[in-house]
C-alpha cells in the first residue's frame, strides 16, 4: 500500500509498506485523514526531533482518521464502516506508569510517527483497540483527526489546572496555542491571553476565536512581555521559543502556574530560579496526553471549541513530500491536512 515516507532531511516520497497482520484485539482501518505536525515538519527539515533521529526509510504522521474496515475476534464495540480518530501512543498497559493511570509516560510506549515506529500517513494500518475511538456519526474525517492535537491542549489546561474565573496566559498562536485557548474558554477562565511574534496568526486567532485578547510580543529575551498584563494565574507556553517560559513567567501572580507545552530546538532553555523562588511559582511540563480523547470528542460534538479553521492548506497523499516541504518553507498559513481517500 502507499505511505508518505520521509528518507532523509528534505527527502520525502510516496513509497510502499507491507499490510500487518490483524490480531485477536486488532482493528484494521482505512485512513482517511492525516494532519502534519510541527514534528513531521521538523523531521523533514532536519532528520531529527530531540532524542528521535530518522536511521532509515520512515512513515509519518500522527494525526489521523479512518474508517473501519474489519475488526479481531475479540473487539467489540466497533464495526466496519465506522469512523474513529487514532490514539498514536500505544502503551504497554503493564508498566508502574501505565498501571497509574500516566500511560502518556510508559517506559515502553511505541508513537506511531516516531522513528522506529511506522506512522499514519498511510492507507491502512492495524491498531490495538484501545487505540482506536470511535467518534459521532455526524463528525467529519477532518474533525476526527484533529481530535489528536485538541488532547494535546486538553491534557495541558488540565496539568495548568485553569480554574473557572481565572486569568490565563499562552504564548503561541499556532494550532496548539488556539487550541489551548479555546479549551481554557471552555473550561470557563475569564480571561485568555495569546502573546505571539507573528501578527498575522494573532489577527486570525481574535476573528476567529471570540473572548481571545491577543498581544505582539518582540523576540528580546528579557523584554519580550513587558506589556503583557502581569498578575495573571497560569502560563502555558506552546511556542517551543527558547526564552518563553522564562519571559511569559514575569506576568504570573505568587503562587502562579506555568506549563511548558511547546517543544523547543534546543535542549537547554532559560530559567530564572530566583523568580520560581522569590514567587512560588509552579512550573511543570506536557509530554503528550492520557485519558484525552472522551474530553476531545465531547468538546468538538458540542460545539464548544472549533477545530475546522485550524486546517489552512489541503492535500491529496500524492502531494504529502510537497506538503511536507511547503510546511517547512513556511508557506503553509496554519496546518496542512492530507486526505489518504481521496475524499
Amino acid at each position: 500500500m502507499r505511505a508518505l515516507t520521509l528518507r532523509g532531511a528534505h527527502d520525502a516520497a510516496i513509497g510502499e509498506t507491507d499490510e500487518e497482520p490483524l490480531g485477536a484485539d486488532d482493528v484494521r482501518v482505512a485512513v482517511a485523514r492525516v494532519g502534519l505536525c510541527g514534528s513531521d515538519t521538523h523531521f523533514y527539515a532536519h532528520g531529527r526531533i530531540g532524542a528521535f533521529r530518522l536511521t532509515g526509510p520512515h512513515v509519518l504522521g500522527h494525526e489521523a482518521s479512518g474508517t473501519v474496515l474489519e475488526t479481531g475476534d475479540r473487539v467489540t464495540g466497533l464495526a466496519p464502516g465506522d469512523l474513529v480518530a487514532v490514539e498514536p501512543g500505544l502503551w504497554c498497559g503493564r508498566c508502574r506508569e501505565c498501571l497509574a493511570g500516566t500511560y502518556n509516560l510508559c517506559a515502553r510506549m511505541r508513537f506511531l510517527g516516531m522513528p522506529p515506529h511506522a506512522g499514519l500517513a498511510r492507507e491502512r494500518v492495524v491498531l490495538p483497540r484501545r487505540a482506536v475511538h470511535a467518534v459521532p456519526a455526524a463528525m467529519t474525517a477532518t474533525r476526527a483527526a484533529l481530535l489528536e492535537p485538541l488532547s494535546v491542549a486538553v491534557w495541558a489546561v488540565g496539568r495548568a489546572a485553569v480554574l473557572p474565573g481565572e486569568q490565563v496566559l499562552i504564548a503561541g498562536a499556532g494550532p496548539i496555542g488556539t487550541l489551548v485557548a479555546r479549551v481554557a474558554l471552555a473550561e470557563k477562565a475569564a480571561r485568555v491571553i495569546v502573546a505571539d511574534v507573528d501578527e498575522r496568526r494573532l489577527a486570525r486567532l481574535a476573528h476567529s476565536t471570540p473572548g481571545v485578547e491577543t498581544a505582539h510580543v518582540g523576540a528580546d529575551p528579557g523584554t519580550a512581555f513587558q506589556d503583557v498584563a502581569a498578575g495573571l494565574d497560569c502560563y502555558l507556553e506552546c511556542s517551543g521559543a527558547p526564552t518563553a517560559l522564562d519571559d511569559g513567567m514575569t506576568r504570573l501572580r505568587p503562587r502562579g502556574r506555568a506549563v511548558l507545552v511547546g517543544v523547543p530546538a534546543a535542549p537547554a532553555i532559560t530559567l530564572s530560579s530566583t523568580l520560581i523562588r522569590y514567587r512560588e511559582l509552579t512550573v511543570t511540563t506536557v509530554h503528550r496526553y492520557a485519558h484525552t480523547w472522551p474530553r476531545a470528542i465531547e468538546l468538538v460534538s458540542s460545539g464548544a471549541v472549533e477545530v475546522d479553521d485550524l486546517v489552512s492548506d489541503h492535500y491529496a497523499l500524492e502531494e504529502g513530500p510537497k506538503a511536507l516541504a511547503d510546511a517547512a518553507a513556511g508557506t503553509v498559513a496554519m496546518k496542512a491536512m492530507i486526505s489518504v481517500d481521496a475524499s
